[in-house]
This record gives C-alpha cells, sequence and structure tokens, in this order.
C-alpha cells in the first residue's frame, strides 16, 4: 500500500513525487504509487498543415470534354481517328487548414519492479481523439526506453517528459515546410476544428491586454480582438463608440478605431491592376456577426444593416427603385442579392460585395441607355413590396411585347394640367 515506509523510500515513488513537484498537472494512481498518468498539451510553434481526405478516399472524376469543330471534322473524315484526344484532369481541391492547438497527448507511466537498474519504464501514449498515426505513437513510447538506455539506466521520467514536450512543440516533424500535410480522418475534422477554436479563445481570456481607447490594461475575457486586423479593445469602449456611431448614422466609422488601421495594406494594393480597373477597395467596416460577437445589442445590429444597406444602394449609381410614391424600395438585382448575403446577420464575411455593375437606368430621354434595353431585361421587381415594373417607363409591368418609352421628368401629372388649363383659360 501507499502507507507502507518500505515503499515510501522507494526509489520510484521518490522520482514520481519530485516530477508532480515540477508538473503538479502529473496525477498519481491512489491504488499504486507506482503508477502515474499526465497530459501533454500539443501546441506547436509553427501551426501544422492538416488536411482531411473525403471519406471513400477516391477522386474527383473525370468528365468527358465534348468534341471541338476540328475533332469533329477529323473523324468524319476519317482522319486520325485512331488517335485518342487526351481528357483534361481536374484537379483535386484539398480540405487543407492550420492548426495551432490539437488534442493533448496522454502519457500513462509504470514503473517496474527492478527500475531503474534493470527494467526501464513502462509507457504508453495515446491521444484522446485518434488524430496522431500508430506509427509516430509507438515510436514515442520506444523513445522512453532509448532515453533510458542512453542515459546510463538512470531516472529518466524528467528527461523523457521534457523530450515529449520538445517533440510535440515542433509538431512530431510535420510542421516543416517539406514535409507533406498532416493526413486525418474527415469525421474528426469539426472535433478538431472546434478544439483549436476554443483553445486559442481560452489562451486569448488569459492573456492581458492594453485597451488602445481608455489605455487601460485588461484581461482578455472582457477585451475583443479584431477578425480583420487583429487589434484588441475592451468590449465597454467598443459597445460605446460602435452604439453611438450607428445612433447618429455613421456607418462609416463601424470599423477598428486604431488611426491609420489598414492603410499600409492599402498603399500597397494603390497600384494593382484590380484597383486600376476601377474596381473598390476592401470595405474595412465591421460584419454583423463580428458587433453580436463583440456584443452589440441585436435591435442596434439590425439598425447598423439597414443603414449600411441604404448607403450602398445609394451609392450606386445602377440602382432602380419602385416607382410607388409610399414605397420607393430598390429593385433586385445581382447588387442587392450580394448585399442581402453579406449583411446577414448569420454571415461571417465582412467584405463588401463586388457585383459586376449593370447599365445605368436613369429617368432620359428616349435617346439614352434607358431605352435601348432589351424587352427581356426591363422586368424589375421590388424587394420590398414585390411590385412588378418596367425599368423604362416605370408602369406596372406590361410585358416584352409592349413599346414604352421613358417618362419624362418634366412630365406633368393630371392635376398640374388642370391647372396648366385653368390659367390659360383665365388669364
Amino acid at each position: 500500500m501507499a502507507d507502507d515506509p518500505g515503499e515510501a523510500d522507494d526509489e520510484r515513488a521518490i522520482e514520481l513525487s519530485s516530477i508532480s513537484a515540477i508538473y503538479p498537472e502529473l496525477l498519481i494512481d491512489s491504488t499504486d504509487p507506482f503508477k502515474a498518468a499526465i497530459e501533454i498539451p500539443v501546441e506547436p510553434i509553427k501551426p501544422l498543415n492538416v488536411v482531411f481526405p473525403p471519406p471513400d478516399g477516391r477522386a474527383v472524376p473525370v468528365l468527358p470534354t465534348p468534341p471541338d469543330s476540328d475533332s469533329q471534322h477529323q473523324s468524319i473524315s476519317g482522319d486520325d481517328a485512331s488517335v485518342p484526344h487526351p481528357q483534361p484532369v481536374i484537379p483535386v481541391v484539398q480540405d487543407l487548414h492550420e492548426l495551432s492547438h490539437l488534442p493533448p497527448l496522454r502519457i500513462f507511466i509504470e514503473l517496474p519492479q527492478g527500475y531503474p537498474d534493470t527494467q526501464p519504464p513502462v509507457l504508453k501514449v495515446t491521444t484522446g481523439v485518434s488524430w496522431l498515426s500508430s506509427e509516430i505513437l509507438k515510436t514515442l513510447e520506444e523513445d522512453g526506453s532509448r532515453l533510458w538506455e542512453e542515459m546510463g539506466r538512470t531516472q529518466v521520467l524528467f528527461a523523457y517528459i521534457d523530450h515529449l514536450r520538445e517533440v510535440a512543440e515542433n509538431g512530431f516533424g510535420i510542421a516543416s515546410p517539406s514535409s507533406e500535410p498532416l493526413k486525418i480522418a474527415s469525421d474528426l475534422k469539426i472535433e478538431l476544428l472546434d478544439y483549436d477554436i476554443k483553445a486559442k479563445q481560452m489562451q486569448f481570456n488569459k492573456a492581458t491586454f492594453e485597451c488602445e481607447i481608455c489605455l487601460e490594461p485588461k484581461k482578455g475575457v472582457v477585451c475583443h480582438r479584431m477578425n480583420l486586423c487583429g487589434h484588441v479593445f475592451c468590449v465597454d469602449c467598443l459597445q460605446d463608440f460602435f452604439n453611438s456611431c450607428i445612433t447618429e448614422g455613421d456607418v462609416t466609422n463601424v470599423k477598428c478605431i486604431t488611426p491609420k488601421c489598414g492603410q499600409g495594406q492599402e498603399d500597397a494594393q494603390g497600384s494593382s491592376p484590380r484597383l486600376r480597373n476601377g474596381r473598390r477597395k476592401r470595405d474595412r467596416t465591421l460584419g454583423p456577426s463580428e458587433l453580436l460577437q463583440i456584443p452589440l445589442e441585436q435591435e442596434m445590429v439590425q439598425r447598423y444593416v439597414m443603414l449600411k444597406r441604404k448607403k450602398a444602394l445609394e451609392s450606386d449609381r445602377t440602382t432602380v427603385y419602385c416607382p410607388r410614391q409610399w414605397c420607393q424600395g430598390a429593385a433586385r438585382s445581382k447588387k442587392t442579392e450580394a448585399l442581402d448575403r453579406n449583411l446577414d446577420l448569420e454571415s461571417e464575411d465582412d467584405a463588401e460585395p463586388d457585383a459586376e455593375p449593370e447599365e445605368p437606368q436613369p429617368d432620359t430621354p428616349d435617346d439614352t441607355p434607358a431605352a435601348r434595353i432589351p424587352p427581356a431585361e426591363r422586368l424589375a421587381i421590388c424587394t420590398e413590396c414585390s411590385f412588378a415594373f418596367c425599368k423604362v417607363c416605370k408602369a406596372s409591368w406590361h410585358g416584352e411585347l409592349i413599346i414604352c418609352d421613358p417618362q419624362r421628368k418634366a412630365k406633368l401629372t393630371a392635376e398640374e394640367k388642370a391647372s396648366e388649363e385653368y390659367i390659360k383659360l383665365h388669364t
């Protein structure tokens, strides 16, 4: 038993007691003082490249390519009929992820009779989730006997635990750029990704940060890290600033408060072909999902979504509005669909959608682009009241076979015509 004076003076018990003082997480078996267990965290210095192959392990099948006109002509004429045409190979997209935290190694230790003079320690290495291959686990177990021999058959537990921690920090030799990604079964994908996210959040909560607004040190549990740039602010300061911006309708300032944040990236992109072609820079305002994570009240986030959508539509000269005076909603288009998709409260994408510009539809005379819209593209449906109308004449949808003209801004209403006739008659 553990209370036996002989066992208390045993060299094995003394070693386990010393190891437990260095590593408090070491658990000694209450029924056997020569057995213990310890968990070693796996937090590689460089994130591990992990790939989750398909469950069946099959590649994407190659789709047949229809023959072109030249090959059809050759087959008809009989020229080169026996020469097979190569089929294009469709590349398989790998489900690759970088993980900085993985489930820990579980080390079960047993010190047999005769340790350390004649017998090596009995070691068993496992993982709670089978994400590490059996070959690597077996090698780690054999490292205990190897170290015991190299150190001259002496106490080896401290050196072995330190060896495993070093191997885990180096990513088991898998984190090097020249090595292949670690392949893990796809049914473990959600569990491993969830573990990595929770471990990062736990590490963030324990750290201390200086808020860039109030300049006070705060624990990470009361702070928020910006998803786009990584700057950290306390939640109270962010709530006060963003609530004020949304209440006043200043949605362009609902972004990172750090001065000149992202300016270096914009300067680097200033000469890119994409920006020279007239495409807009990336929108750095926060997405609805991040505002809810801070957290802001859902009613305030809904107001932010409404104001941001309204501002984006008003700044787009191709937007067509409903002709009903009591509605004035925007018509459905690629722009409105992209806005609704990116401004969804459940969406994680904070980037401004790059919708392809449509032909402008202004209320102009007959020789403008509005009058030259093909009849099949004149139908517009309001996103607010679902009213179907014509983009050209702004009347209720009349079908593609009706010829219509754009309404003129100077066109008089019935009331204005009556007033004009009365003035002419009595003046």
